[in-house]
């Protein structure tokens, strides 16, 4: 089977295409360390629907003596096109490129090749139980000459019954067996050379026994979008096998497999190098799983000290790849407020904050087909600002007077932080303190007393800001001397009193005294 067996595992090889979309496996020690963000821990078997379809890209490589072929299938779709009780029929169909050697036949390149083909798929498990009239036809072109070809395949599993990779409900860390499977091949092909080149087999394969691990679930990122995939593998020796399934699309969303054999007989096999396949498109939206929980908070959850100017920011995303919005609640009481609502970003700029104060938020994302998840709550507290105290305040008025009349004073003390301030007020002949407030830094305080007995006092005043911070006490000395009693005097003494305000004329306050 040698001299011709570089058609046949062409033929082959075109079989083999289906096959991971169908499910298949690899050695899970290959796997990269998973994510441990698991929202559901199991896969149901899907149901697919009439016009579900699922395009991939499909890489192959096969080497051996005297032939060789790397061809990728662009844009293959597989469609459903009839359900009965049993099965899916699909179809399917696309375009190959790519480099073939058939030693001592023909070399060259790929072009203007398709293919098509249709497919039955067991409903139960999703096991590939036929791919029947698949043709495929195109040109090989090789330096000056192109020679045109066409293949016409079969494939049946030649067990009953038939074999399915999966094992619905797949779940995360299960094992199964698959035993050994086999298909039977018939091929029809024809390169026209001058004297046309022709294949007709009919023959079975087969795969040997392996097990099979769903190892856990892990973001993969293929043209379609980015899934969190449940990794399947599986090994038989050195032949590996592997491939992410989602529930979302019902399929297979990538897989990559490296030295497959596939088997005549105990001294005949086919080993392809490398088959890869990554979803490019699909309409099939058969689950949809929320949005992952808004994670990663910043500012961390319970810190202290956070700057007031903080930007908010978490990490969300959705296993299905679905666009993902987020409503954010944020504020120092419950219920919170929302302040957004609907935005794409994961950071939110709540403006300047207040120092030292405790703030609570959370973060809801929505996906694109009206699933949601609801956040946790975090809290974080602000640093506190270094406050310094208002200035000792500056008092003003009459330093003397006449006892039993009201005299205007005014205080005024600036905060270096612009805080407002407060006053108390010490008029020093044993009356009440005096607490005035808030009034704006620097702004002007004008304040009235009597003093009903003669003597000396010190009014004193000191300015306290919005934080606590107080000022030092600021001082004004005031004198009440004795003064006459006569009607003539105490007349006099309001004549020149009105005459200084209303001239603005300075009079020595005991000028009638």
């Amino acid at each position: 089977m040698r001299k011709k067996g570089a058609i046949v595992m062409a033929c082959i090889l075109l079989v083999a295409t289906f096959m991971p979309v169908a499910g298949t496996v690899e050695n899970y020690s290959s796997f990269p360390e998973h994510q441990s963000c698991v929202q559901n821990e199991s896969a149901e078997l899907p149901t697919w629907e009439l016009g579900n379809y699922w395009t991939y890209v499909m890489n192959i490589s096969y080497e051996a003596t005297g032939a060789s072929a790397d061809m990728t299938f662009h844009n293959v779709t597989f469609e459903v096109v009839d359900i009965d009780e049993q099965r899916y029929t699909l179809a399917f169909n696309g375009t190959v490129t790519g480099a073939v050697v058939l030693a001592g036949i023909i070399e060259g390149n790929l072009q203007n090749t398709v293919i098509e083909g249709n497919a039955y798929v067991r409903k139960s498990d999703l096991a590939l139980e036929r791919v029947f009239d698949v043709h495929m036809e195109g040109e090989i072109k090789r330096q000056m000459v192109t020679n045109s070809f066409w293949a016409d395949i079969e494939m049946n599993q030649n067990v009953t019954p038939v074999i399915s990779p999966y094992d619905f409900p797949i779940e995360l860390f299960e094992t199964w067996t698959i035993p050994e499977t086999t298909f039977w091949l018939h091929i029809e092909a024809e390169i026209s050379l001058a004297i046309p080149y022709t294949v007709y087999y009919d023959f079975p394969v087969y795969i040997e026994p392996h097990d099979m691990v769903c190892v856990g679930r892990e973001f993969i990122t293929v043209p379609a979008a980015e899934y969190n995939a449940f990794a399947v593998s599986g090994y038989d020796g050195p032949h590996q096998y592997q491939f992410w399934y989602h529930p979302s699309v019902g399929n297979v969303v990538k897989s990559t497999h490296r030295n497959i054999r596939m088997w005549y007989n105990e001294s005949t096999y086919w080993d392809i190098e490398e088959l890869s396949t990554e979803l490019v498109e699909t309409n099939a939206f058969l689950h949809n799983e929320p949005p992952y929980v808004p994670s990663n908070p910043h500012p961390e959850n319970g810190s202290t000290g956070v700057a007031t100017d903080a930007d908010l920011s978490w990490t969300g995303g959705d296993p299905d790849g679905d666009t993902v919005v987020y409503d954010v609640y944020f504020g120092t009481a419950y219920p919170l407020p929302q302040v957004s609502e609907g935005q794409s970003s994961t950071t939110y700029d709540p403006g300047v904050l207040e120092p030292n104060t405790t703030y609570y938020w959370r973060i809801d994302a929505h996906d694109s087909h009206g699933a949601s998840t609801t956040g946790p709550e975090w809290m974080f507290v602000t640093e506190t600002e270094e406050n310094n105290p208002p200035t000792i305040p500056t008092i003003t008025g009459p330093t003397s007077g006449v006892a039993g009349e009201e005299y205007t004073y005014t205080f005024v003390s600036t905060d270096p932080e612009g805080d407002n301030v407060y006053y108390e007020i010490d008029w020093g002949d044993n009356s009440s303190l005096e607490v005035e407030g808030p009034y704006a830094s620097g702004e002007e305080v004008t304040l009235t007393h009597t003093w009903d007995a003669q003597g000396t006092y010190y009014i004193r005043a000191l300015a306290k800001d919005v934080h606590e911070a107080q000022s030092e006490w600021g001082t004004l000395k005031v004198v009440m001397p004795k003064y006459l009693h006569s009607p003539m005097a105490v007349l006099m003494e309001r004549i020149v009193r009105w005459i200084a305000e209303w001239f603005g004329i300075s009079f020595p306050p005991a000028l009638f005294r």
